[in-house]
């Protein structure tokens, strides 16, 4: 039970983009269209002068399951902060693609009523939920635990291979102008030679915060704010500063340790000790750090690349 458990609770890949939510619609709406005209399930019986008309209504089955997809999909698109990847795990695919099997029930009733004139009441709206429930229940559970296992599996191992073994080569900078004003938004930089300095300033009022490059550990999107993790004095501090993370990108870009590589995180490369993955992609370990930071899928090779060098 306790295997079990712990398997409930393991990150799972949570991918709603456009493209991906296009292409999983249609193989999933291709998926009901087969299984229905090939296995007539529940029964059915089609005498071959039928079978042509038979497959225009699997393809109308299937097509619910591609508008469904599309709208609930669109749905996770317009709540970020509830379809959250870093929060996502196992126990809660599933219990989203229930929710979303339900869904393509209720559009299948629909469509029924539509073709056929079934009744919308209670008791036919708890059959079709049946019946859609005996098709889409297995492959959504054998679905997540192969997904689960394959992607594990492949960020693990090749998160074994990618373990630092010295900090990034230091590169050295000519200082900075003396003219040179910090941008709007507020940041101003000293060059990325060694010791430098940098100011953070942030949107509100005498928002600064002056470090060395040294010292950053990370920098956290969260909303409108950017939460700077560093060190002092051998202990991990931190502070909220309103600004986005993409100004405190432009700041940085003299310095190459640091580099953006998740979409909510902007990390010290030279703070990199260790890289372990599971089923979501592969995770920096920081030293000094407890916290692990996420790697975006897409930039997955950037990575390895900045970690070999």
């Amino acid at each position: 039970m306790q295997t079990i458990r712990n398997w409930f609770l393991q990150p799972y890949p949570f991918e709603r983009q456009w493209m991906s939510t296009l292409r999983s619609a249609f193989w999933a709406g291709l998926f009901v269209t087969l299984f229905l005209f090939f296995f007539k399930p529940f029964g059915t019986q089609i005498s071959p002068d039928e079978e042509l008309q038979f497959l225009i209504v699997c393809g109308y089955f299937g097509l619910v399951t591609v508008i469904i997809s599309l709208i609930v999909n669109g749905f996770c698109l317009l709540l970020p902060s509830i379809f959250d990847e870093e929060k996502w795990t196992v126990w809660k695919e599933i219990l989203f693609n229930l929710f979303f099997i339900g869904c393509i029930g209720f559009g299948n009733l629909l469509l029924a009523n539509a073709l056929w004139k079934v009744p919308l009441n209670g008791r036919t709206f708890w059959i079709w939920q049946g019946l859609t429930f005996a098709v889409g229940i297995f492959p959504s559970f054998f679905g997540a635990f192969l997904t689960q296992m394959k992607w594990s599996k492949k960020y693990a191992a090749e998160a074994q291979l990618m373990l630092p073994t010295a900090p990034l080569p230091a590169v050295a900078f000519p200082p900075a102008e003396p003219s040179r004003l910090p941008s709007p938004g507020g940041q101003g930089r000293a060059g990325a030679e060694e010791g430098a300095t940098i100011k953070f300033i942030g949107e509100n009022q005498n928002e600064t915060l002056t470090l060395e490059a040294s010292q950053i550990a990370y920098i956290a999107a969260q909303d409108n704010y950017v939460q700077v993790f560093f060190f002092e004095n051998q202990v991990l501090k931190n502070r909220l500063l309103r600004a986005t993370l993409r100004k405190k990108e432009d700041v940085l870009a003299d310095f190459p340790q640091f580099f953006r590589c998740h979409r909510t995180y902007l990390v010290n490369f030279d703070k990199v000790e260790k890289v372990s993955g599971n089923a979501q992609g592969y995770r920096l370990h920081l030293r000094g750090v407890e916290a692990t930071i996420p790697v975006s899928r897409n930039l997955n090779e950037v990575v390895r690349e900045r970690l070999r060098s």
